[in-house]
């Protein structure tokens, strides 16, 4: 119809009401609110499918989202591809006091269109008009926003359909997040980052790309070729210096496997691999706010692992002191070279460091637009302990003035769990002792308890006083498992 916006347009105008339905969520607010959560995974489908049946699972760490009603002014709308599994809920209830289990059941609205097929969450909802009218008959007449995962143009459609704004970036500022223009804005924004080359778009180009650092003299550890569009470390390919030596085209085309080059088409870079003594890849959480501040939310030091040794696992938190600052001030400029961009919503730098002398090789290699592996661990621990992060002193500070510490993880797996249900992992906690104490702020936080059933895989967040009990209750959660 001529003069009806297209929907860029009409979301433009959506995300005008954002602003005031995100005042109203601000702690101690006492205006009628909801908040929906939506872990819709927009991603390549090959990645999607490297996941398979873990997607839906990976959606439920986002699950603590219902504990915020508590609050009597908050309500909650929880989106999944699946209906939550009972012992799931459960299992997030018993971390909060029994008092208030009645409150949050009824005022969390769980809804799915009970399908796992591969692809991103929004567009599933999106294909049943009912699960639409319902939602919006739950919200009624009360401010509401979206909390995303990440945003693309079948998110930006859902929240067009339910009419509320989303705490998230416009899906037209996607390239933002690729690894090239990470770079790129990195190099504009005077932070240090290793050397390398972008948009290469074929192994040719990755060829000719190693070619022309080592020739400069640079990557003398070696090199790693990264997909643009790729996220916690998958799609990266680490050449080491003694393959490369051996002959550059054959160690790239050796390195490569056959799938790569056709992902390698949308865009890629090839960078200097970070290497050194105390080598370590830390993260920081940020977030652009609709009233323009950004904000530092945390710094986490990453556990990767996987066969290039590139693949996020899990995180412990904070970071170390040693370099913590550095890491946090780093988020904070690419926040706000995001938001002169236009960029809201949270986001991530992720970075490595290496000693250099006596002191510490900082660099930043990637931003991701979006929430990752280190959102749910942080959001639930935050949101259970009403505790902050204080960037300057590297705390996370309790309203009593103590402070906390965790580790993290999305890939705890034993064959010997394959199949057993949810309420058996949260009882082995009980009987071990290391169920999560609201009183005492410590203990252990399990998620991903659906995925037992498929891999015997769980993930926990352990929450201690310092590093050392955080590492206690690790040692004693794998011998707990083990005997279990």
């Amino acid at each position: 119809m001529m003069g009806v916006p297209d929907a860029a347009e009409r979301y433009l105008a959506l995300q005008r009401r954002l602003p005031a339905a995100w005042e109203a969520d601000r702690a101690g607010s006492r205006v009628p609110r909801v908040v929906i959560a939506l872990p819709s995974y927009s991603l390549d489908r090959n990645v999607l499918s490297h996941y398979g049946a873990r997607v839906a699972p990976l959606e439920n760490r986002f699950l603590y989202a219902a504990l915020r009603t508590a609050d009597f002014a908050s309500r909650v709308v929880y989106l999944s591809s699946r209906p939550v599994d009972p012992e799931v809920f459960d299992a997030y209830l018993s971390l909060v006091p029994a008092a208030d289990h009645a409150t949050i059941r009824a005022r969390t609205l769980l809804v799915s269109p009970d399908d796992e097929s591969i692809g991103p969450l929004a567009a599933k909802v999106l294909a049943r008009p009912d699960l639409i009218d319902e939602v919006r008959r739950f919200i009624s007449d009360d401010l509401a926003l979206i909390e995303p995962w990440n945003v693309t143009e079948a998110e930006r459609d859902l929240a067009l359909a339910l009419d509320v704004p989303m705490n998230g970036t416009d899906p037209r500022l996607w390239r933002l997040a690729t690894k090239s223009e990470g770079r790129r804005l990195f190099r504009a924004s005077g932070v240090s980052h290793p050397a390398g080359v972008e948009d290469v778009t074929s192994v040719e180009e990755v060829v000719a790309a190693v070619r022309q650092m080592r020739s400069a003299g640079a990557a003398p550890a070696g090199v790693v070729v990264k997909l643009d569009d790729s996220v916690a470390g998958d799609g990266n390919v680490v050449l080491s210096a003694e393959k490369l030596d051996a002959g550059v085209e054959t160690a790239v085309h050796a390195a490569l496997p056959d799938w790569y080059a056709p992902l390698l088409r949308a865009g890629g870079v090839v960078e200097e691999l970070v290497a050194g003594d105390g080598f370590s890849s830390p993260s920081g959480q940020g977030e652009v706010l609709p009233n323009g501040d950004v904000q530092v939310l945390s710094t986490h030091d990453q556990r990767l692992g996987g066969e290039s040794g590139q693949v996020f696992e899990g995180c412990s938190f904070p970071a170390r002191d040693a370099y913590a600052s550095e890491v946090a001030e780093c988020v904070a400029v690419v926040g706000r070279a995001l938001r002169a961009k236009g960029a809201i919503g949270r986001f991530a730098v992720d970075l490595a460091v290496a000693r250099a002398g006596s002191s510490w090789r900082v660099a930043a290699l990637e931003i991701n637009l979006r929430k990752g592996g280190t959102t749910h661990p942080f959001g639930v621990t935050r949101l259970l302990s009403g505790g902050r992060y204080d960037p300057p002193t590297n705390r996370f500070v309790l309203p009593d003035g103590s402070t906390r510490c965790y580790g993290a993880t999305d890939n705890l797996v034993d064959d010997a769990w394959k199949g057993r249900k949810p309420a058996e992992a949260v009882q082995l906690l009980r009987h071990a002792g290391l169920a999560y104490d609201s009183a005492e702020v410590t203990g252990v936080i399990p998620h991903l308890l659906d995925c037992l059933a498929i891999d015997g895989r769980m993930g926990y967040t352990a929450i201690g006083r310092d590093r050392a009990h955080v590492a206690e209750l690790e040692k004693r959660l794998f011998t707990a498992l083990a005997a279990g």
